[in-house]
């Protein structure tokens, strides 16, 4: 048998793109794998999320209260948090 593949570190928890990506995956791998089995139509799910909701606190709030109402509370997606610039 072939060794597993070596396990990447996850991007930082941001409001970046690849930040709000892997916690989208990781969040409908519990939730609903079924949304993320189409590579192609899951990339393109995501760039609608991202354009409609990443970017910002406010924006990832909305998407998490949207995902609780559709899926139920017992999971929720993790946020970024707000960081100020300097």
């Amino acid at each position: 048998t072939t060794p597993p593949p070596p396990l990447t570190k996850p991007p930082a928890i941001s409001l970046g793109k690849p930040s709000l990506r892997h916690r989208l995956e990781s969040y409908y791998s519990l939730i609903s794998p079924d949304a993320i089995s189409d590579a192609e139509k899951w990339k393109a799910n995501f760039e609608i999320i991202h354009a409609k909701y990443g970017g910002t606190v406010e924006g990832e709030r909305r998407l998490s209260k949207k995902l609780a109402k559709k899926y139920g509370d017992r999971v929720r997606l993790l946020v970024a948090p707000y960081h100020p610039s300097s």
